[in-house]
Order: structure tokens, then sequence, then C-alpha cells
């Protein structure tokens, strides 16, 4: 629903600019249709990549915490 609604807006700003330019109607149209497909196409893309690259990331960052906690340098006693 949320990239039906960035769909049409992209589309309904493509077509106001495009009339402005004063291009034909069919020509309007067909661009704004072009662009709000594709603006919700691009926009599932993102979040379909998201839901798998965030938890690998969250993860990652977790095995590279707990890996790193153990590589600290010993401190020394006093008079070394």
């Amino acid at each position: 629903m949320f990239l039906t609604i960035i769909g049409f807006a992209v589309a309904g700003a493509t077509y106001a600019f495009a009339k402005k330019q004063g291009l034909k109607t069919g020509t309007a149209a067909a661009a704004a249709t072009t662009t709000g497909v594709g603006s919700a196409v691009v926009g599932s893309f993102v979040i379909a990549s998201a839901t798998v690259v965030l938890p690998l990331a969250a993860v990652g960052g977790i095995g590279y915490l707990y890996f790193k906690r153990g590589n600290k340098p010993k401190a020394l006693r006093a008079g070394r």
C-alpha cells in the first residue's frame, strides 16, 4: 500500500511537471505512468533487500563485537 502511494505521488508530480513543460497529454501520461511504476518497483526492491541486508548486518555486527573483545592488549603490572 505504501509503495502504491509513493508511485501515485511520483506519477502525479511527473504529470504536472510534464504539462508545465508544454508536453501533450498522452506524452505526459506515458511519462507519469513510467515513472510511477518505476518508483514503486524500485521501492519494492529496496524494501526486499532491506529485509535481508539489515538482519545480516546485525548478525555480522554482533559477531564482530564478540570476536573483537578477546583481542584487547593485556596490561602489565606496576613496575614492569
